[in-house]
């Protein structure tokens, strides 16, 4: 059967849409990944911390879904955040792009009673490179 050509599922002006929105200036890397993964799910979706708590990815966001939350942290005065996943619970992935915990991996924990701002946040991973290069699939002897 033939194979069809996929659409971009980022394109250069929706990156420079969330950049001037956020105020980041998002690393080639990381586009690259973006464009490559958006509304996609794969089979390496777990991602074990160094406390041994497991992270699992549903599926890698949209552009829409990207663009409200950052509209939202920045409402919320939630900091320079860049959504790019959702758990299967609905909680959003990020890269931060905040001074205090710039490049980490942190899990926006929403809809849940935060004491500070900075409590609506879990640190998952240091950096987005050591969050996707440890990512796992499921099976009987790893997990």
């Amino acid at each position: 059967m033939r194979k069809l050509t996929l659409n971009d599922r980022f394109l250069p002006h929706q990156f420079r849409r969330i950049e001037n929105e956020v105020g980041i200036k998002i690393p080639d890397n990381i586009k690259d990944f973006i464009s490559e993964y958006a509304d996609l799910s794969v089979k390496e979706n777990k991602y074990i911390n160094s406390d041994g708590k497991l992270f699992e990815i549903s599926q890698f966001i949209t552009y829409k879904m990207m663009y409200d939350f950052v509209k939202e942290f920045k409402e919320q005065g939630l900091g320079k955040k860049l959504p790019f996943a959702i758990d299967n619970g609905g909680w959003v992935f990020c890269i931060s792009f905040d001074d205090e915990s710039i490049d980490k991996i942190l899990l926006y924990q929403m809809e849940i009673e935060w004491k500070t701002k900075k409590d609506a946040f879990e640190l998952v991973a240091n950096s987005f490179e050591d969050f996707i290069n440890n990512l796992q699939e499921e099976t009987e002897s790893s997990l």
